[in-house]
């Protein structure tokens, strides 16, 4: 098969269905993924962590390619490229994810622009049900699928360590009596390629080998002759650990009634310290129910800005 080029993406075009029954074991491995400890109710089905979506409904860009004829750049026997996360828009939908679960989903080419500075990026829609036909999670999987100007200069970072899951509580939050401007409560992650690995190992639940996909995040010698000119912290785990602070201070009720749009604005290297922070920009109350304008920000040692997202979900 050829590789897919920019002018042969159309949008619309999807791979077939695909169905993944949710068990315990997906999500105590999910949780040990992004060093979430947080303990489920005894006797009671788990929960799905809000970031898991990527697992149990997969953004399948290379099944999109390979059903319709192609291979991804990824994959080119000479000049292989990375095809980066950039960014995710989710919608839940109401209904709660849990362990048995049966989760189906379409995955699409939703989207495709090319910047002013002429950076090429795609969408890859999802939408996905449950086993009762109802719908829980609809999201965009947002690539960069040419990158305009050479290598991304490699940022410092720290000496490398072991992971630590570190909170530092914000004294004046109080979701009881929250008011715009509050601050909840940091999460700190230290990144070293082992915390890397691990999101990718833990879960591959189908046990292959890692996707052309994962290479940029755990294959040294793919990474380092790619834009990013070294091995990354995958999209999907930093948006679970911006999730978790979400999630942990509001519950999953909040979640699975939330919007939440994100982009990746820096990489993450082998190294780094990120601290997660969140921010209540605004409250609006309504006849129905009062909601908030959250905003999550991640931040590295350095002081620049990895990734933003803003949230909007119910108190």
């Amino acid at each position: 098969m050829n590789v897919l080029e920019w002018d042969q993406i159309l949008v619309g075009t999807s791979a077939k269905p695909t169905s993944i029954n949710i068990t315990k074991e997906m999500i105590i491995n999910y949780k040990k993924s992004i060093e979430d400890n947080t303990a489920g109710n005894s006797g009671e089905l788990l929960q799905a962590p809000a970031g898991m979506f990527f697992i149990y409904a997969p953004a399948r860009r290379l099944d999109v390619m390979h059903e319709n004829g192609f291979i991804s750049p990824e994959e080119a026997e000479t000049n292989s490229r990375s095809t980066p996360f950039v960014g995710t828009d989710i919608e839940w939908l109401g209904n709660a994810i849990k362990e048995n679960d049966i989760i189906t989903s379409t995955a699409f080419f939703e989207k495709k622009w090319e910047s002013s500075s002429g950076n090429r990026f795609l969408s890859i829609g999802v939408e996905a049900k449950n086993q009762t036909n109802e719908p829980v999670i609809n999201y965009r999987y947002n690539v960069m699928w040419e990158f305009s100007k050479g290598q991304k200069a490699r940022t410092t970072g720290a000496n490398q360590t072991a992971s630590t899951n570190i909170s530092t509580e914000a004294n004046s939050f109080d979701i009881n009596n929250i008011t715009e401007g509050d601050v909840i409560p940091q999460l700190q992650r230290i990144i070293s390629q082992e915390t890397i690995n691990k999101y990718h190992e833990l879960n591959n639940w189908s046990n292959k080998e890692p996707s052309p996909t994962a290479l940029l995040h755990v294959d040294e010698a793919f990474a380092e002759a790619t834009v990013f000119s070294g091995t990354t912290l995958s999209g999907p785990t930093a948006v679970g650990f911006m999730l978790h602070l979400v999630e942990k201070n509001f519950g999953q009720k909040a979640i699975i009634n939330s919007t939440f749009n994100e982009r990746a604005l820096e990489p993450v290297r082998p190294g780094d310290i990120i601290t997660y922070s969140g921010k209540v920009i605004t409250i609006n109350n309504t006849e129905k129910e009062k909601r908030l304008d959250l905003e999550v920000r991640g931040t590295n040692q350095l002081g620049q800005t990895t990734s933003l997202a803003s949230v909007n979900l119910p108190l």
